[in-house]
């Protein structure tokens, strides 16, 4: 088992046949909208390709063809009158937003995601990968949220994002944060074939490139430990958020964390200088 990302020209053929042209057509005018709230993120597997959308996978493009899941049926309030496309669209919007219509975590990096493929955009980082499975013999499984790619000097960086009050960051005095554990897997993971892995994202780049007309160089290091991204942590704390900080802090290093203020939203450029120490 082992870290690959590759699209063949085999399945390049298929997704650019007549056939899917539509489809893809479409997917394609979300993915440079430039819009962070109706990009569309495509994010290179192996020998396939997941496009995402508000949190989840819109479509899946394997084995030559465009596959949903059909779960998302089960989300389908407010989509009657829609076309397959954007009822498609309309259903990951309904999974992924909880029942009083606040953001969840996978919704604030989604925020991050449109400048990648931006033709306009004004940032050095982009987002390179989501959900990414390293799929080593350390941490198998587990999906780390975010590579961010600083197209200026050529480093990736792996980093894992939270919200403050999700129980496995804010936890009572005592207890040990389990982010802290799964963090570190990360680290864990990507040290143990960091050499694979940046090779892979130059296949990743090349890809992209190709794919979507993106001209971005190969990268060059991985920088590490992977890092952690909290979102919306009060400004006035209890005994026990404090403890949570502090701890979280000793364990990965205090430059390893971005405790981002309730409502502060930071762009991938303030990310990548708040974690590249």
């Amino acid at each position: 088992m082992s870290f690959i990302r590759s699209f063949d020209n085999e399945q390049v053929e298929k997704l650019t046949s007549k056939r899917y042209e539509i489809l893809f057509n479409k997917l394609k005018t979300d993915v440079f909208c430039g819009n962070p709230n109706k990009a569309v993120f495509p994010a290179i597997r192996k020998n396939e390709i997941d496009f995402y959308y508000k949190g989840g996978c819109l479509y899946k493009f394997s084995c030559g063809i465009f596959m949903r899941n059909n779960a998302y049926k089960n989300y389908s309030d407010n989509t009657d009158s829609l076309d397959e496309y954007e009822m498609a669209k309309m259903q990951n919007e309904n999974k992924h937003t909880n029942v009083t219509g606040s953001a969840k975590e996978r919704n604030l990096l989604n925020e991050l995601y449109y400048h990648t493929f931006d033709p306009n955009r004004n940032t050095n980082t982009v987002v390179l990968d989501i959900e990414v499975n390293l799929n080593g013999n350390i941490g198998a499984g587990k999906k780390c949220d975010l590579v961010l790619f600083n197209t200026v000097t050529l480093e990736i960086m792996f980093v894992e994002g939270k919200v403050f009050f999700d129980h496995r960051v804010n936890v009572k005095c005592g207890c040990t944060p389990k982010v802290v554990q799964q963090v570190n897997l990360y680290s864990d993971a990507i040290l143990e074939q960091e050499e694979t892995i940046l090779n892979q994202y130059c296949e990743y780049v090349r890809i992209i490139n190709d794919l979507f007309n993106t001209h971005y160089k190969f990268p060059l290091k991985v920088i590490t430990p992977a890092k952690l991204l909290v979102y919306d942590t009060p400004l006035v704390r209890t005994d026990n958020q404090n403890y949570s900080i502090d701890t979280i802090n000793n364990a990965l290093g205090k430059g390893n964390v971005l405790w981002c203020e309730v409502a502060k939203r930071p762009t991938t450029d303030e990310i990548w200088r708040a974690l590249c120490k």
